[in-house]
């Protein structure tokens, strides 16, 4: 998946938790019912994790690319030693 499609679909993901928290706080603590409130603070918090979620991905991938990088030129090495041998 690209970079700009992953970016993309996590921030409508946050979007879309953050408006239904806010909308199920607001309507919890309009009609006076706390598990409402409860459950719109959750879906709130959780818009926020999802992006944290989505930041340490970004840096795993990152840490895998540069991993693969520097085994491929290990792999050239080696190829290169067995070959002037």
């Amino acid at each position: 998946m690209s970079p700009n499609v992953s970016r993309t679909l996590t921030i409508v993901a946050a979007g879309v938790l953050a408006f239904d928290g806010v909308a199920l706080a607001g309507l919890g603590w309009w009609s006076g019912r706390l598990v409402l409130t409860l459950l719109g603070v959750v879906f709130f918090v959780s818009s926020g994790l999802v992006l944290l979620y989505w930041r340490w991905y970004k840096r795993k991938l990152d840490d895998i690319g540069t991993a693969r990088r520097a085994l491929a030129e290990e792999a050239r090495e080696i190829r290169r030693v067995l070959r002037d041998q």
